[in-house]
């Protein structure tokens, strides 16, 4: 990024002055948010996933910003959940039954107890919202949009890192989020359509997957081998009150207690491919996803019977679909960076509606084969693994692998050699509010599966799975097109 220009690498730059008072800024303005409120906590959160919106060390401040709100135990925590559900205590009373005063989690909006259903004695997980968020948010988000309007109005005070940005755009798409985000219902929707997407049911089993292949005819395998998210009783659930299967694991950070629970190198491999597997079919055949895969919404299920431990995605608070051109220009981004292709990437970004209209295609193509021929994207090949139980299919492996040595070969682009700066393109870029969750996702993402894999990235973990969202024939028709 711009910070590190005026230092040879990133470590001269994280050891410099500028990188601390950064840091502390970031922190200071962190502080504030927390004293201001639940509704500035989530605001904070939103707006890091702006790109270049703020430093990276604010941005890196403001997600740790989850794990410090307090929650409420004991009598409080009854009087919430009294107040919360349907029915009142009456209404609680008649439902569960063991409900553990003492939360498993807390968030900025509100908070996770375990009980049981009354009625078969099954083990929920059920998330209480804080008192008076509406209120909160009707009042404060007025203001926060009249000094948005304001700030839009000051020449180009909206124009972040060459690209363009509405600040008054950016709070009204925060607040359909927000608003979101404090109905539970949407909530429980968006958990039930993620899980029927993926094709995953009641105790992890396998059920039929609702999305298909790109071609929109097959209906896509059910990821339960792989993933497992919690079953949403969305029949219990409420505007505040939301009640889910209960599935424990281990925090995806917690390396020590996965190195207890015998999680091998191979395994956690597997786990990040399998989040990029996840986000592959989300982004491009779900065309629906969740926003927010940091640890504290990602687990790992581990088995004592030997099976392989599955991703377990938890929160779908905030969730975000793409159009059918989104979808598509995503998988035409990916399949264009594995082939070293600019001219496609071009394409694919003109199809995903980035470009402006003014925008010097011959100059992005250049600055893509630049990219490509430098090294800066590049995929790597799928690790061989010892385990017989993580092997792929050998024959798409195999093609997988060619086709990486082929996009290897040197460009014999005229272009190639045109040396073209980042700021001399950005400018030709516009960012639709979808794409910023994206980013987010895909950010979050790079974290957790570094965390899991130090060689981790979401293009070179996706791509033996490519053959899986387009279909065998499609995938092969494409290929012999080459």
């Amino acid at each position: 990024g711009d910070e590190y220009e005026e230092f040879k690498n990133k470590e001269e730059y994280e050891s410099s002055k500028a990188h601390r008072l950064r840091k502390r800024g970031g922190q200071i303005f962190a502080d504030g948010l927390l004293r201001l409120g639940p509704l500035y906590i989530k605001i904070g959160q939103i707006l890091s996933c702006r790109e270049n919106l703020f430093p990276d060390e604010w941005i890196g401040a403001m997600e740790k910003l989850q794990d410090r709100v307090p929650a409420k135990s004991g009598k409080e925590a009854w009087e919430l959940a009294y107040e919360a559900c349907p029915g009142g205590k009456a209404g609680f009373h008649q439902r569960f039954t063991d409900f553990d005063d003492v939360p498993l989690a807390a968030a900025s909006l509100g908070q996770v107890h375990k009980a049981r259903l009354r009625s078969s004695g099954e083990q929920v997980a059920i998330k209480i919202q804080r008192p008076r968020l509406r209120d909160i948010y009707d009042k404060d988000l007025a203001l926060m949009k009249k000094i948005a309007k304001g700030v839009d109005s000051i020449g180009k005070a909206g124009q972040v890192g060459g690209v363009e940005q509405s600040w008054e755009g950016i709070f009204n798409d925060a607040e359909t989020i927000l608003y979101r985000e404090i109905d539970y219902r949407d909530e429980a929707d968006n958990a039930i359509r993620f899980a029927n997407d993926l094709g995953i049911g009641l105790g992890g089993a396998a059920i039929d997957a609702t999305s298909t292949v790109v071609d929109g005819k097959t209906k896509l395998p059910s990821a339960a081998d792989w993933l497992r998210t919690p079953y949403t009783y969305g029949d219990l659930s409420s505007e505040k009150f939301l009640v889910m299967e209960y599935v424990p694991s281990i925090k995806v950070s917690d390396n020590a207690k996965l190195d207890a629970a015998g999680v091998t190198i191979e395994d956690r491999e597997y786990l990040a491919e399998s989040l990029a597997r996840s986000y592959l079919r989300q982004f491009c055949t779900n065309k629906f996803f969740s926003t927010d895969p940091h640890p504290g919404n990602l687990g790992i299920e581990v088995f004592e019977d030997g099976r392989t431990p599955r991703m377990v995605f938890y929160d779908f608070g905030q969730a975000c679909s793409l159009s059918d051109d989104q979808a598509g220009g995503i998988l035409e981004v990916i399949e264009s960076i594995i082939d070293s292709d600019a001219k496609k990437s071009v394409s694919a970004f003109s199809r995903m509606g980035v470009l402006k209209d003014n925008a010097d295609l011959k100059l992005v193509e250049a600055k893509c084969q630049q990219n490509y021929d430098t090294g800066k994207l590049k995929v790597k090949k799928r690790k061989k693994r010892k385990s017989s139980k993580y092997n792929v299919n050998e024959a798409v492996d195999s093609e997988l692998e060619t086709r990486i040595e082929q996009a290897d070969k040197p460009s014999n682009s005229t272009e190639s050699t045109q040396e073209v700066k980042d700021t001399e393109v950005m400018g030709y870029f516009t960012l639709q509010s979808e794409y910023a969750f994206v980013a987010r996702a895909l950010s979050q993402m790079d974290g957790v599966g570094k965390g899991l894999d130090p060689d981790f990235d979401f293009i070179s973990a996706a791509a033996p799975y490519l053959v899986e969202v387009k279909g065998t024939s499609q995938y092969l028709v494409d290929e012999v097109k080459k």
